[in-house]
């Protein structure tokens, strides 16, 4: 990232971390306009691996770690070979960003950001 100012702003999260997260949203999320059957996919997987984030991480902390260990991309890819109905060329990266993302705005909600 340049010197830019940029939205991406939070004193608990690196925001190299939160550009990745945002940033999976916004690639993730336009499939829908070309393939609207895999859209979702998309949307379920990234429902159940949030699901999984809330659960498993009750602070921010927690959810960087996750991210940062590879556990959220191993939650997705654990997902889908569980679902033989789940389409298997997603992309788990970008599942794993959307739903870290997901989390960390309820998180910062929760606590009044």
């Amino acid at each position: 990232m340049s010197g830019l100012s940029h939205p991406f702003r939070d004193p608990d999260v690196p925001p190299e971390t939160l550009f990745r997260w945002f940033q999976a949203e916004e690639r993730l999320y336009p499939v829908a306009m070309v393939m609207p059957e895999r859209y979702e996919a998309v949307v379920r997987l990234v429902g159940r691996v949030s699901e999984q984030l809330r659960a498993t991480c009750l602070d921010l902390a927690t959810l960087v770690q996750v991210d940062t260990d590879g556990e959220v991309a191993e939650m997705a890819k654990r997902l889908v070979m569980a679902d033989p109905a789940m389409a298997t060329d997603l992309d788990l990266a970008l599942v794993a960003g959307a739903a870290c993302s997901i989390r960390y705005r309820e998180l910062a909600a929760a606590r009044g950001h």
